[in-house]
């Protein structure tokens, strides 16, 4: 609707890619699974980009700072979209530019504060990623890790545009590269208060309590996560893996995860959960079949999708995955493509 009303603006172009960007981020999709995704991506990102720049000279600083902030976001969520496709050298182009044209922002307007989760996040990268290490060594750049949290957290607590993105991805952070749950649980909290209906910020909360070491708040948030789709299949189906993995991608099955994963689940089986919506158990059982499935515990793993099969109150999502690695074992690397489906 906004860019049918205002098609010249660029605001809804990149509203567009980021949406696009955070799907496949949520999902772990790259180009390879999903062409037609990569495709709008690519069309929306590049449309912001050249919108913009139209503005750049245009007579209102504002216009001029908000020009330049599109085309800056743009370039970065596009680089964002390389990174995770593993185009490293044309991710730390697009990073570059988009560094320079958030700099002109601020330069324009210093209370663009917007601006500041850019600019934030290529810091942190630069800093603490490989490929950008790598490339930042050769071609002179430098990261600071913790000017990127300052900066990532100023756009947080002071923008108007981009503040519930900069708390995603500092979440994103807090549970992928830091690995600081006490952080990623008070910002989960925060970021619930802001979409109370998001179901993911409830598996966040859920995972991040455990790694925390505080059982009974996990299965309230797992418990909250379970309820809020037990009674819809098709939103259930949507999104189950969303919830389950988090922003963790292909961490997900990691040795670690599933280790979790595995002791999780089966404390739970054992704790009393009144709370708990009809097929919970069910759930248990088949994270916890993944979990063995993927370590190699065949037999395990047959058990509990055995379980998810034998319970009447198991919705049916959940018995058709049951029923599809009671068939074909669930690997690591099959769980993910399972994922991506």
């Amino acid at each position: 609707a906004f860019r049918t009303r205002l098609p010249e603006n660029p605001y809804g172009e990149l509203f567009l890619a980021g949406q696009l960007w955070w799907r496949s981020a949520t999902e772990n999709l790259t180009a390879d699974d999903d062409e037609r995704l990569a495709q709008r991506f690519d069309r929306h990102s590049r449309a912001a980009v050249s919108k913009a720049k139209r503005l750049f000279k245009a007579p209102k600083p504002r216009v001029r700072a908000e020009a330049y902030f599109v085309a800056g976001m743009s370039l970065g969520v596009r680089g964002q979209w390389r990174l995770t496709n593993n185009q490293f050298f044309k991710a730390y182009l697009d990073g570059k530019k988009a560094m320079k044209y958030l700099k002109k922002c601020v330069e324009i307007d210093p209370e663009f504060h917007d601006a500041y989760l850019g600019l934030g996040i290529f810091d942190y990268q630069a800093a603490v990623l490989p490929g950008v290490l790598r490339l930042g060594a050769l071609l002179l750049a430098r990261g600071d890790r913790a000017l990127g949290l300052e900066r990532i957290q100023r756009a947080i607590d002071k923008g108007q545009f981009a503040n519930r993105q900069a708390a995603s991805f500092l979440l994103t952070i807090y549970q992928t590269t830091e690995k600081d749950p006490a952080k990623a649980v008070a910002l989960t909290r925060r970021m619930r208060k802001d979409f109370p209906e998001a179901v993911y910020y409830h598996g966040v909360e859920g995972a991040m309590t455990a790694a925390n070491g505080d059982m009974p708040a996990s299965l309230a948030s797992w418990t909250a996560a379970y309820n809020a789709l037990a009674g819809d299949p098709v939103a259930l189906r949507k999104k189950f893996w969303g919830v389950v993995c988090g922003s963790w991608g292909s961490e997900c099955v990691s040795e670690g995860r599933l280790v979790a994963a595995e002791a999780w689940t089966t404390w739970a089986l054992a704790t009393p959960n009144p709370a708990a919506a009809p097929g919970w158990t069910a759930v248990l059982h088949l994270v916890r079949g993944f979990a063995r499935d993927a370590r190699r515990d065949v037999k395990g793993a047959g058990e509990d999708y055995h379980a998810v099969h034998a319970d009447p109150a198991a919705p049916l999502p959940l018995k058709d995955l049951a029923a599809s690695c009671a068939r074909q074992s669930c690997t690591a690397k099959r769980l993910i493509s399972l994922r991506r489906s």
